[in-house]
């Protein structure tokens, strides 16, 4: 988050870092935020793969995001958590492991996690959606012909995952 005061109080020589971050973490990190954010984020990343090759890694990118919003919503609703702050409490960790973007590590957490490795979209998440990087936010785009193609079956795989996610997360 950049908020107008961070901003004059960084420009000022004074930044601190750490307080952007623990104004950021605040803002949405409710459980409805959560459910709300999976199911947009997916339908941005179609909206932006219709659009074509130059946003096709972006829509990669919010796709893996969407799933990263669902994982975490099933953690707080299992747990009847309203903030990741309190499902951070809840499971005695730290912060950092809640406000995490491995997806694979959050799901291990998870008590549908071994239900999840013996599904049929085990593959999907293993193969493709596991793949994510919150790094790809900073990929231009690119001007292959495969980009496209790849997008669409990361895409798609998310779409398996994120519905196997919602049917099985109680």
């Amino acid at each position: 988050m950049y908020t107008l005061a961070s901003r004059v109080h960084c420009e000022s020589g004074e930044c601190d870092a750490e307080l952007e971050i623990e104004m950021g973490r605040k803002d949405h990190q409710g459980i409805t935020d959560l459910l709300k954010a999976s199911v947009r984020r997916l339908g941005d990343a179609e909206k932006l793969l219709d659009q074509g090759t130059p946003h096709a890694h972006c829509a990669m990118y919010i796709a893996g995001y969407a799933v990263e919003c669902k994982l975490k919503a099933i953690a707080m609703e299992i747990h009847r958590c309203l903030t990741l702050e309190d499902l951070a409490k809840k499971w005695k960790v730290d912060d950092r492991d809640v406000f995490t973007h491995g997806l694979e590590c959050f799901a291990k957490r998870l008590p549908l996690y071994n239900r999840f490795r013996k599904s049929e979209v085990w593959g999907d998440f293993a193969g493709k959606v596991n793949q994510w990087r919150p790094s790809w936010r900073y990929k231009p785009g690119e001007a292959d012909a495969n980009m496209i193609e790849r997008a669409k079956a990361f895409l798609e795989a998310v779409r398996r995952v994120h519905k196997w996610l919602e049917a099985n997360k109680g």
